[in-house]
């Protein structure tokens, strides 16, 4: 009677756990050594685009797509006692049977029946929640980035611009000064959703801060820098209308001319910065914090920021290379 019961106990129990793989929301797909699919469920079937018992038998390779197609290969391996999980959450890519490809969150794990290895796949469809998840841990992934950035410039021109003031007071100003040009690229970038910003709206808002519209020109073609560079020529900018305010064009009703040259993207573009109209220019014995800052920025450009004393007028010329719109 007792063999009866278990044999009773033991069908009872296999008819629970085919009741919920057949019932299971979750696609599940299982293969052998050599990618022939042994079982599936009604989920995967539809989620494949297939009827009825039409995946069993294939192999896996006809709903993976490449390189995904062994889905046996260990991810993120781990031993769970009798089976091992090869896989948990991977993104893969899925073949439906009309060819289209979709997105499929995939987690395997190996066992054995009778020796023989068997691999269990579940399967999901990447969901908009999903994908929105994963954009927002890549944004603060990135938002990290870019305040550790922002943070180590400014502690570069706090302590650079307090080592080389003569007071407090000055130091206060010229520090405020240039935080406010960098917060000035700051928001270029951010309507620009940071994925870059325009030459032009970097000249005009360099210009704008520093009242010098009427006193100056700008012309060259449509050109887009990358964050980082784009934030290098505003900070360029900046110290280039303080030192012709002071000492150059703007400080004795002059003119400053500012055009640039290259617009494709990957090529070089050259920016010229000329003044004209104003005092006599003699080369400085050495140079102050912002024309060295100046030459230190051509790291971010990829390029290089070059300084001419000429008597008529300072000439910089700016090389930097062209960023793509995204």
């Amino acid at each position: 009677m007792s063999e009866i019961d278990d044999d009773l106990g033991l069908h009872g129990e296999a008819c629970l756990y085919r009741t919920i793989f057949e019932t299971a929301i979750e696609a599940i797909v299982v293969i052998d050594d050599d990618g022939v699919i042994r079982a599936c469920n009604p989920a995967a079937a539809r989620l494949f685009g297939y009827r009825g018992g039409e995946m069993q038998g294939g192999n896996v390779r006809d709903i993976m797509a490449p390189p995904y197609r062994d889905v046996r290969s260990p991810t993120g391996e781990r031993e769970t006692g009798v089976r091992r999980i090869l896989g948990s959450g991977r993104a893969v890519a899925g073949v439906r049977k009309n060819g289209s490809t979709f997105t499929l969150e995939l987690s395997i794990t190996e066992w054995r029946q009778n020796g023989e290895r068997l691999f269990t796949s579940h399967l999901r469809e990447q969901t908009r929640d999903v994908r929105v998840r994963e954009h927002q841990r890549l944004m603060v992934n990135e938002l990290n980035h870019r305040v550790k950035n922002t943070l180590a410039t400014v502690q570069a021109i706090a302590l650079q611009t307090l080592r080389n003031s003569e007071t407090p007071r000055a130091a206060a100003l010229a520090l405020n000064k240039r935080l406010v040009a960098l917060a000035g690229a700051h928001d270029i970038l951010t309507r620009e959703s940071w994925e870059g910003a325009a030459v032009t709206d970097i000249v005009a808002a360099a210009g704008e801060a520093h009242g010098a519209g009427g006193a100056t020109t700008c012309s060259g073609p449509s050109a887009w820098l990358a964050p980082k560079p784009a934030v290098a020529l505003a900070l360029i900018l900046h110290e280039l209308f303080t030192n012709a305010g002071k000492f150059g064009a703007l400080a004795g009703g002059g003119q400053v001319s500012i055009s640039w040259a290259g617009g494709t993207a990957g090529q070089d573009l050259i920016l010229t910065w000329r003044e004209q109209g104003g005092p006599a220019v003699t080369a400085p014995v050495e140079h102050g914090f912002g024309l060295r800052m100046m030459e230190a920025l051509a790291s971010d450009l990829s390029g290089e920021v070059r300084l001419d004393f000429r008597t008529d007028g300072l000439v910089c010329v700016i090389r930097t290379v062209v960023g793509a719109p995204l």
